[in-house]
């Protein structure tokens, strides 16, 4: 895939300092614990005055050493993309500071959570989301970046039921003119690995942002089927051949056969994506 020549990337971002404490310099109070990811902790905050939005608060943990590095490289990653790269579907950065033994980054805080729900999801409701997931990740891809870990917890559902990805510590900016990037640089999460990442010498360049759509493709049969032991690996063609009892309609059986086409390409770009999913049917 050849790329987009964007908007600069390089492209002043803030990162402000705080000595001791980001909720006292900011005058924040935590409410509540929402979670724990590889980096730090999150955390719904409020203002002290009680007046004001809530938010999310992601802590990046300096200690213990031997992580700081990767920390850093991973809030210095988020707070970019996030500040420059704006889409309605794209959760974006209200603060980023750092101190001396955390950094943080204040967004938007998201009522309905994450996207990691319990069985079988409305597929209406399904083919909605991942839509506009599908149109956050065209908008990355439009600057040479692929996200490089979607996954269901990396999506958040607001108060009108609409999807926003999220997390981008991974965020993998490509350079190589054809759109190709060495197999160690590309992937996340492993179950949600392409057949191709999965298959690749660390060395083999791969195109990560087909890696994208087949991601969003497993979280769309994730959702629909509600079978989450899935590894990576995992035939999800064949699987959905073998299950002829899915309450969906044909149109998302294609989707599902397009996103999850094993053969990078063979499958679709996500500019082709987003006109998939943006097709009209009564799925019922």
């Amino acid at each position: 895939m050849a790329l987009f020549q964007p908007t600069k990337f390089e492209n002043p971002y803030t990162i402000h300092k705080f000595e001791d404490d980001f909720y006292e310099k900011y005058n924040l109070k935590k409410v509540q614990f929402l979670g724990e990811g590889m980096a730090g902790k999150v955390y719904l905050v409020k203002p002290k005055s009680g007046r004001g939005r809530w938010q999310a608060v992601k802590e990046f943990s300096h200690y213990p050493t031997e992580v700081r590095e990767r920390n850093m490289r991973h809030f210095a990653m988020e707070t970019t993309v996030m500040q420059v790269v704006s889409h309605p579907h794209l959760v974006p950065c209200h603060l980023a500071a750092s101190g001396h033994d955390y950094s943080a980054i204040a967004m938007p805080y998201y009522p309905q959570g994450d996207l990691v729900l319990s069985g079988r999801q409305e597929p209406n409701r399904v083919h909605r989301l991942m839509s506009k997931v599908a149109r956050a990740v065209e908008h990355l891809h439009k600057w040479n970046i692929a996200h490089n870990d979607i996954k269901l917890e990396n999506v958040f559902v607001d108060g009108s039921d609409d999807a926003h990805l999220g997390d981008m510590g991974f965020a993998l900016r490509v350079k190589d003119p054809l759109g190709f990037s060495p197999a160690w640089r590309v992937g996340g999460t492993k179950d949600y690995w392409s057949p191709e990442k999965l298959a690749a010498d660390p060395h083999y360049k791969i195109d990560p942002f087909k890696c994208d759509v087949y991601a969003v493709g497993i979280m769309y049969w994730v959702l629909v089927t509600g079978i989450m032991d899935f590894t990576a690996g995992t035939d999800f063609v064949a699987k959905l051949v073998k299950t002829q009892d899915l309450n969906i309609s044909h149109l998302q059986r294609s989707v599902l056969e397009t996103l999850l086409e094993p053969n990078p390409l063979a499958r679709p770009t996500a500019f082709e994506m987003v006109h998939i999913l943006s097709l009209n049917e009564s799925f019922r």
